[in-house]
């Protein structure tokens, strides 16, 4: 049996990151590889001696905090995300070990038979900061490169890094890429064509998504929710999420439940969820499956929303052209009148419901068209 390794940014504080890695190790398995993901840190210093900001998340997550694990018994507070995301992580997935930096990852590097690299931006220039880890520049030359559903999330790449996107790149066997920007910059850099294909987590389907939300702690909810599902890195979604469940909630009368936060100036109703409620992988799946209608400004959101078919409205950033994750996507399933971008007026209703089996067929190909490509790439 061939062993395949996957690098792509996946222990974030974040599911659709964590997810996106799980569901591409299962594809590659159920292909007949075995694979395991390639457990490098992200950020580490390579990319703050380059400008990335440090967080100050690394606090809340050292052990032994006596006085944090009693909150946690007397449900005075949830356990942190990224402690349900890593006990997901250590259950259903196959890691390395961690490279806790760029010199471990290079000095020692896993070998396998194939190298993968994706999904995510893990060759956004803006993130990344020149970091070739995730073009496999640490693999051994003859072996097999293959990128699957990459991403840019931008137009072009910095002059000063042009280079090294080339001479990494031109090694790759298969490039895939997950939006439609990200084909002109592997045209303009290599001479060469890219295949766009789904994102990993649309490689599952909705009954495979539905059994791991069917695991999720039991809470109460209410009959019918909106769910909010707000993320914004590049921009501030905040008043346009927030007239977006103003008009939500006076069409459908329902409350809104924050899948993460709401917007600071959301005002109408709230259901919230126990303060001991935390909110893991399951249970995100399961808020998500259960929902009457979404609203969300997160790809994964979105892409969680119609691969479950739910009704949604996706908010985008309407100033940059860059980013089209959101709008590649809507626009394969026929949708893009589903999207909301931020710097134009809302309209005076909003329809987030559609032809569900309709959508579902449209992914349906879209998905059969992305597990073959991939399925090509890995029998080369």
């Amino acid at each position: 049996m061939k062993t395949v390794g996957i690098i792509t940014t996946y222990r974030q504080a974040n599911w659709g990151s964590v997810l996106q890695a799980y569901a591409l190790q299962q594809v590659i398995d159920n292909m007949g590889f075995q694979s395991q993901i390639i457990d490098y840190a992200y950020p580490n210093e390579f990319h703050y001696i380059r400008g990335c900001k440090r967080s100050r998340s690394w606090l809340r997550n050292l052990p032994g905090d006596t006085v944090d694990r009693m909150l946690i018994l007397l449900k005075q507070r949830p356990p942190r995300k990224m402690e349900l995301l890593n006990r997901f992580i250590i259950q259903h997935m196959r890691c390395t070990r961690r490279f806790v930096s760029y010199e471990d990852l290079h000095l020692d590097p896993p070998l396998y038979d194939i190298y993968v690299a994706g999904s995510d931006q893990i060759w956004n220039p803006n993130t990344m900061l020149g970091d070739m880890s995730y073009m496999l520049d640490f693999a051994p030359e003859e072996a097999l490169r293959i990128s699957y559903s990459s991403s840019f999330a931008s137009l072009t790449i910095p002059e000063q890094l042009q280079s090294d996107y080339r001479e990494n790149l031109s090694k790759f066997a298969h490039i895939s890429v997950r939006e439609k920007n990200g084909v002109p910059v592997i045209k303009e850099l290599l001479g060469r064509e890219a295949t766009v294909v789904l994102d990993p987590t649309l490689l599952l389907d909705r009954s495979q998504w539905s059994a791991i939300a069917r695991k999720a702690t039991p809470v109460s909810l209410p009959d019918k929710y909106i769910l909010c599902y707000m993320l914004g890195y590049t921009y501030n979604p905040d008043k346009s999420m927030s007239q977006i469940l103003h008009q939500l909630q006076k069409q459908y009368q329902m409350p809104v439940i924050a899948m993460n936060q709401l917007p600071s100036s959301f005002h109408g109703e709230e259901y919230r969820l126990p303060k001991s409620y935390g909110k893991g992988i399951e249970e995100f799946l399961m808020l998500m499956n259960n929902a009457s209608v979404v609203a969300s400004s997160s790809f994964h959101g979105t892409a969680f929303a119609l691969n479950l078919g739910r009704p949604v409205i996706a908010l985008a950033d309407g100033s940059s052209k860059a980013d089209d994750r959101i709008s590649s996507l809507m626009s394969g399933v026929g949708l893009l009148d589903h999207i909301v971008y931020s710097n134009t007026s809302l309209p005076q209703e909003l329809h987030p419901e559609y032809d569900v089996e309709q959508e579902l067929r449209s992914l349906a190909s879209l998905r059969s068209a992305s597990l073959d490509y991939l399925n090509r790439a890995l029998k080369n």
